[in-house]
C-alpha cells in the first residue's frame, strides 16, 4: 500500500490509495470536514446539473454568464465582464473565444480606446439568451425548492458573510 506524506502549514496530509485524511495536532480529520471542500463540492454538483441541462443548447453554464451579462449590457470589455462575473480576465477571454467561434458574440474596436475591444452579442447570441433564460429560471427555482424559506435566508446570509470577510 502506497502512503504519501505532505506537510502544508503544519498540517500533515496522508494520502493512502484513494482515501485522503488529515492529521492536525493528533486529530484525524477527513477532507470533507473542510468547509472549502464542502462548498467546492456543492458548486461542482450545481455546475454539472446546469451543464447537463444546457448541453442541448451547446453551451456551458459559465458561457451563459457571459451571454446574460452582455444581454443586460451589451458592449462590455473583458475586464468589466471579469469583474462583474468574479472571474479572471484570461478565463473570460477563453469563454469569449469559444462563444465567438460559435457565432454568439463578436469583438469590436472600442471607439474610446484604440487598444481595447468590446464584446457584443450577435443575433445568434441574443436568440440563445432568450432560449435559455426560461431554462435558467426553471433550474434556479428547482434548486431553491430544496430549501425552506428560512434555509434560503440563512444560505444567503452565509454567502454574504463569506463575500464580506474574504478578499478577492
Amino acid at each position: 500500500m502506497l502512503l504519501l506524506y505532505i506537510k502544508i502549514n503544519n498540517i500533515l496530509f496522508i494520502v493512502r490509495s484513494s482515501v485522503r485524511k488529515v492529521f492536525r495536532r493528533g486529530k484525524l480529520l477527513k477532507i470533507s470536514d473542510f468547509l472549502c471542500f464542502q462548498v467546492g463540492l456543492a458548486a461542482r454538483k450545481l455546475q454539472r446539473y446546469y451543464n447537463a441541462a444546457y448541453a442541448k443548447y451547446g453551451i456551458t453554464v459559465t458561457q451563459s454568464y457571459i451571454l446574460f451579462s452582455l444581454y443586460v449590457e451589451n458592449g462590455q470589455n473583458i475586464k468589466t465582464l471579469a469583474e462583474r462575473l468574479s472571474l479572471e480576465s484570461p478565463a473570460v477571454t477563453g469563454l469569449v473565444d469559444r462563444l465567438e467561434k460559435e457565432g454568439m458574440v463578436e469583438r469590436k474596436d472600442d471607439p474610446e480606446d484604440r487598444r481595447a475591444l468590446r464584446i457584443f452579442l450577435t443575433a445568434k447570441g441574443k436568440d440563445m439568451v432568450e432560449k435559455i433564460i426560461p431554462e435558467a429560471i426553471n433550474l434556479n427555482e428547482q434548486i431553491k425548492s430544496f430549501f425552506s424559506e428560512e434555509e434560503k435566508r440563512v444560505l444567503n446570509k452565509i454567502f454574504e458573510c463569506i463575500d464580506d470577510k474574504l478578499c478577492d
